[in-house]
């Protein structure tokens, strides 16, 4: 890849981390969009864009899939979401549960009340007193006994996740995962790609929105819950035209019906990205530009639709990286997560010895999963269909041997705490000869020359002359950035590369514009690259604010509030726009129309620390100004 020398035009004079800091508020934490990489074809005709969904209740009609259907339905796919509110549900809490975040000072309960399952959110003063308390119908349940239950409610079209989960393993309520290190109350808004991986057919009022978590009604197509039938084998319509109108057909040996996907039939990759869309993450997914996570087809390359990267473990590391095999999992280690479930697959030597046919199906039967109890001879049995039973060199009367009970995964994939969950115990899928093998060299690979920095881990399989956009590399770069501050160069080259190639493409724009506000101060630029990147297509919330900030400084106030405006419009439950919004107000002298916006947010969220800290500057001195704040920085997190 050509290298160009314009990144000293955007280093700064000031500190570097500095900087590299403020710009990590001034862009969103979130996936931006690349451009398209190239489809193979494939046998399987509902891999065409056209071909409609038809629900998981066709699929199971009599006549045709009843009997997997009934197996199916009660596994954990098929049971990942349901409604709130059943027996199970309530019967985790016959009584109300209190738990108390210090961090925050704040309360949470959870508790039903008429057959309905409710949490509530209070914080104290010092004399004991409440200083506020709100509550929430619980509309969705998700998650499973392997390691718990999450709850989501409803605020109109728009779905939140609730700040507390139920630990199976514990049979406690506790904070929801995430919610220890940031703990956002009830404002954390679930999006499209949070839920596709526990519901198969959410269905967004802007599909292809650059920040969503509003939904249609219903907010799941055909009334849907936990992972559907086509989330796998793909839209059904074609398969039901077909059967409906060749009632009897029967397939002739070796015929394959490529009216519907079947991953038996795939290629070992395709197979396993059915999986790896949720079961995989990396320090960054890419999306491709005009399209959401809802594009992905079984039967197509997840890298046509999403890209993940991770960044490399150096030579240096190596020690550390073979120490960690053996300690308990640390969040943000060298150690690969372990719900990162095909990448560490593929560090076992069974996978590499077979090529990749190794797949996750292998050991996983989704239609028919092993009844309780009935596990561990399921699980033994898949090893043996590679394996034999003298493969194991341990004496039949070692104590090693008689404790695992000659269950192979027992000793060859342990179970471990999950980093940053509590309470959580899963499988590591790197299939090891003995506990703290060292990793093998593939687990050491170096970024190839077209992506300095990065190792692409879902790159097409077989494709020598693959490349990832240069708009996907952009995002990448800033994601890993947050993580490995040198990877910060990269970004700034990779932006200045684009403003000449692209120079009207939204996600520059916002960039360029994010750099003018915090680097160079030109408020002016920043303004018009803003502006444009919002007339150009870009939704994000973020660069409402920042185009705000630009306004402001430039003694625009009017101009701000009303883009503002226009933001909070279209997010109407955004903490950020709404304090951004009720310091304009208050900056342009009304503060009355500031403590009217700030209430109503409050009326939902009062346990919003932006919101709240607005209101008290509102409370004491009738002004906020967003600058001058305590504790407050400028909005301009980096675009998408």
């Amino acid at each position: 890849m050509p290298r160009h020398n314009r990144t000293n035009a955007l280093i700064p004079s000031v500190s570097c981390a500095m900087l590299l800091t403020l710009l990590a508020l001034l862009l969103p934490a979130c996936n931006l969009r690349a451009q398209t990489a190239v489809t193979g074809a494939s046998i399987f005709r509902n891999t065409d864009p056209t071909v409609a969904y038809v629900g998981s209740k066709t699929c199971g009609e009599s006549g045709c899939h009843a009997e997997i259907n009934r197996d199916y339905t009660p596994s954990p796919h098929g049971q990942s979401m349901a409604a709130a509110n059943i027996p199970s549900d309530l019967a985790r809490v016959p009584r109300p549960v209190t738990v108390f975040n210090q961090k925050n000072n704040r309360y949470y309960t959870v508790y039903q009340q008429n057959r309905d399952m409710y949490q509530s959110a209070y914080e104290v003063d010092k004399n004991g007193r409440k200083t506020y308390e709100i509550a929430h119908k619980i509309d969705y349940v998700t998650g499973g006994e392997s390691v718990g239950y999450s709850y989501l409610f409803q605020v109109g079209p728009w779905i939140f996740q609730a700040p507390l989960s139920y630990y199976a393993r514990s049979k406690t309520w506790e904070l929801s995962p995430g919610y220890v290190a940031d703990d956002v109350g009830f404002t954390r808004v679930m999006t499209t790609g949070c839920l596709l991986c526990h519901n198969g057919q959410p269905d967004p009022a802007d599909r292809h929105g650059m920040f969503d978590g509003k939904f249609n009604d219903p907010p799941f197509r055909f009334g849907e819950l936990g992972v559907s039938c086509e989330s796998c084998h793909g839209p059904g319509a074609l398969h039901v035209k077909e059967m409906r109108t060749k009632k009897g057909r029967v397939l002739a040996a070796n015929e394959v019906d490529t009216t519907i996907v079947n991953p038996a039939k795939l290629s070992p990759r395709l197979a396993d990205d059915l999986c790896q869309e949720c079961h995989q993450a990396g320090d960054a997914q890419v999306i491709y530009p005009g399209k959401s996570v809802l594009d992905y087809r079984p039967g197509t390359p997840l890298a046509d639709t999403i890209a993940i990267v991770k960044r490399p473990i150096k030579p240096e590391q190596r020690e550390e990286a073979n120490r960690l095999e053996t300690n308990p999992p640390i969040r943000g280690s060298l150690e690969q997560p372990l719900w990162w479930k095909n990448s560490t697959l593929e560090l076992s030597k069974c996978y590499q010895a077979s090529h990749g046919k190794l797949t996750c199906s292998t050991c996983h039967s989704i239609h028919h999963e092993a009844k309780p109890g009935e596990e561990k001879v399921a699980y033994r049995a898949a090893c043996l269909t590679c394996h034999t039973v003298k493969s194991c060199t341990l004496k039949p009367d070692d104590s090693k041997r008689v404790a695992a009970a000659d269950y192979c995964v027992e000793c060859h994939m342990e179970k471990r705490p999950v980093a940053g969950i509590a309470h959580s115990n899963d499988t590591k899928h790197r299939i090891v000869r003995y506990p703290g093998q060292p990793l093998p060299d593939v687990a050491f690979e170096q970024p190839r020359p077209d992506l300095p920095g990065l190792l692409w881990m879902n790159r097409p399989a077989g494709e020598a002359d693959a490349h990832m956009p240069d708009l996907g590399q952009l995002e990448a770069y800033f994601t890993a950035a947050r993580k490995d501050p040198s990877l910060w160069p990269l970004w700034f080259r990779k932006l200045n590369e684009l403003r000449e190639a692209d120079p009207d493409n939204p996600t520059v724009l916002a960039s360029l514009g994010a750099v003018a506000l915090a680097q160079t101060k030109d408020n002016a630029t920043a303004a018009k690259d803003f502006a444009l990147a919002i007339r150009n297509g870009s939704e994000d919330p973020i660069i409402f604010l920042n185009l705000a900030s630009a306004l402001e400084n430039l003694g625009r106030g009017q101009e701000a509030a009303g883009v503002l405006e226009k933001g909070l419009a279209a997010y109407p439950y955004s903490g950020q726009l709404t304090a951004r919004l009720a310091q304009q107000y208050a900056l342009d002298g009304e503060a009355a129309k500031a403590r009217k916006l700030v209430e109503r947010y409050r009326a939902l969220f009062p346990e919003d620390l932006g919101v709240r800290e607005v209101e008290r500057h509102l409370n004491d001195t009738g002004s906020a100004n967003p600058l001058t704040a305590p504790g407050r920085s400028p909005q301009v997190p980096l675009p998408r």
